[in-house]
């Protein structure tokens, strides 16, 4: 198609050939359509689906484009043969009187071409369907003449591209629907295994709900033989129910007579066991006085010997006879090592010679006290009853235990050393027949305490004159200390003031004891050791020395 000719048909409709005015309305038809010049190079679509639409082998058969615009003009000129009448108005009217036209036009000619009886609504009707199948005959032949001009307009290059693009893109859509056929047929397969185990299911179910049916039956059945049994039973115990209750109402007297006996059996026994208790418990008096009486030579001669004996053997043969009277010992070492019962020992050796003890407890109440002791010393609240024993509770108060014992004085606050001190000094005073004599023993539990309340120096100012007191009075003092609140640093400090440390130590699997200071050893070295409740069973230090 050359320039002229796009020049030319600017203004021609590409429906009818008519000519379009300024708004692209065709004068002949009325519609609003695209010219057939519009069909240009800048129409062509890049890649549309319209392209891929086209048969290339059957484009010969429909000719140029001027050939198919010729076609076009053909068709609107045999619709305008078909009826004369009704295409006339076309050319001074507009598209809204064309209705109007036609059905005027229709009616006439319907009356003087077709007779009376086959009516006038029959032409019409015919005339609408053939105009209608003449409007889509040219909708189809516009549509193609479009898609000739894009592929004429197209050159040859780019058909073979569009070409090779389109085989790739079926390439491609035949790949993804070989994919979706396999994934159809795995899913297939999948249900038809589904399937299978749901037969299975079934099956299964089937067999257990037979199951079930069997046993509810069988239930039902046993369900009536014991309803009928127990038909009988009540029926049976009517007959004998007299019989039954003399022979019980029998039973029970003999039962109670029978019970009553045990009762005086058993309240005779425990009024001879509380007569012997009473009994042991004078002979226990008698023999812990007897003991005193016993031992307390023993106690007065450590005191003029200037040894006194530490209530654990192996440990005094490793002191060479025993803690130097006056000592002030720490008891240093972690928890559960054996530090306690040490110390618990000390306090039942001099208790059995009739030395007194002063506990002084900041960590313990004095039921967990004799507790320990009851392990290490029978009899020990006889010792109490006696006198020997007196607490000066810092601890019982400051967690809410308002239990009140004999031989105890109590202190709200634990870190109050200046009253210890002063409870101590009237205990001393009050048994002053005694401390003359055999002195006194007294146990500290403990001073980690008091790193609560005061810093190490502080703890320094208060313990030294305490110390120095009990040194003066030749009163042996062990002071339990905690690995681990205390540090070993701060241990050295508070050392200065004391006579000695006896340290505790363990590697997870043996227990060792170190003697640091007091007097002359067997030895300084690591001596290894067992602990129970009772007693700690030293090990070998210096065969030579054993006795």
């Amino acid at each position: 198609m050359n320039g002229d000719d796009r020049t030319t048909q600017q203004t021609k409709c590409r429906l009818c050939g008519g000519n379009l005015d300024e708004d692209e309305r065709c004068a002949l038809c009325g519609q609003l359509s695209t010219n057939v010049s519009s069909f240009n190079e800048d129409s062509v679509p890049a890649a549309t689906d319209e392209v891929e639409d086209v048969d290339f082998d059957a484009m010969d058969q429909f000719g140029t484009p001027e050939e198919n615009n010729s076609e076009l003009k053909s068709i609107v000129r045999w619709l305008s043969d078909s009826g004369d009448e009704l295409m006339n108005p076309f050319d001074d009217t507009t598209v809204e009187e064309v209705p109007e036209a036609v059905a005027t036009e229709t009616e006439g000619q319907s009356q003087a071409a077709y007779p009376a009886e086959a009516g006038s609504g029959t032409a019409e009707q015919e005339l609408r369907r053939k105009l209608a199948e003449a409007e889509s005959k040219i909708i189809m032949l516009g549509s193609e003449v479009k898609a000739m001009e894009s592929v004429t307009v197209m050159g040859a290059g780019e058909a073979e591209i569009r070409v090779t693009e389109l085989v790739k893109l079926q390439v491609e859509l035949e790949a993804r629907l070989r994919d979706r056929e396999k994934t159809i047929e795995e899913y297939r397969n999948e249900l038809k295994f589904k399937d299978e185990r749901l037969k299975e299911f079934d099956a299964k179910l089937r067999f257990k709900e037979e199951e079930f049916n069997k046993h509810e039956v069988d239930l039902q059945h046993r369900e009536e033989v014991i309803r009928e049994e127990l038909r009988q039973i009540e029926f049976k115990k009517q007959q004998l129910g007299s019989i039954k209750e003399l022979e019980l109402k029998k039973s029970l007297e003999s039962l109670q007579e029978q019970i009553s006996q045990k009762e005086e059996k058993l309240k005779a026994t425990e009024r001879y066991i509380a007569q012997k208790e009473s009994e042991i418990k004078q002979r226990e008096n008698a023999l812990i006085g007897k003991e005193i009486i016993a031992f307390e030579e023993s106690a007065i001669a450590e005191i003029k010997q200037d040894r006194v004996k530490s209530g654990t053997s192996r440990l005094d043969d490793l002191l060479l006879g025993g803690i130097p009277a006056g000592s002030q010992v720490i008891i240093f070492g972690p928890s559960f090592v054996g530090k306690e019962v040490a110390m618990n020992s000390f306090a039942a050796e001099g208790l059995k010679k009739g030395v007194p003890l002063i506990w002084v407890t900041t960590d313990k109440t004095i039921p967990e006290i004799r507790e320990e002791m009851s392990n290490v010393l029978n009899g020990y609240e006889e010792y109490e009853k006696l006198g020997l024993v007196f607490y000066v509770d810092a601890y019982s108060r400051g967690i809410g235990d308002s239990a009140v014992f004999e031989n105890a004085a109590y202190l709200e606050n634990s870190a109050d050393l200046e009253t210890i001190n002063t409870l101590v000094e009237q205990r001393v005073k009050s048994l002053q027949d005694i401390v003359e004599k055999k002195s006194y023993r007294l146990i500290f539990r403990s001073i980690s305490s008091l790193s609560a309340s005061y810093d190490i120096r502080s703890i320094f100012r208060l313990l030294r004159p305490f110390v120095a007191k009990r040194k003066k009075d030749k009163c042996v003092a062990m002071y339990s200390i905690e690995k681990g609140i205390i540090g070993e640093q701060d241990v050295q400090i508070i050392s200065s003031v004391m006579d000695g440390v006896m340290e505790f130590m363990t590697d997870g699997q043996s227990n060792f004891l170190s003697i640091q200071g007091i007097c002359e050893t067997q030895t300084r070295d690591r001596i290894k050791y067992t602990a129970s409740k009772r007693s700690l069973v030293i090990g070998s230090f210096t065969l030579g020395h054993i006795k």
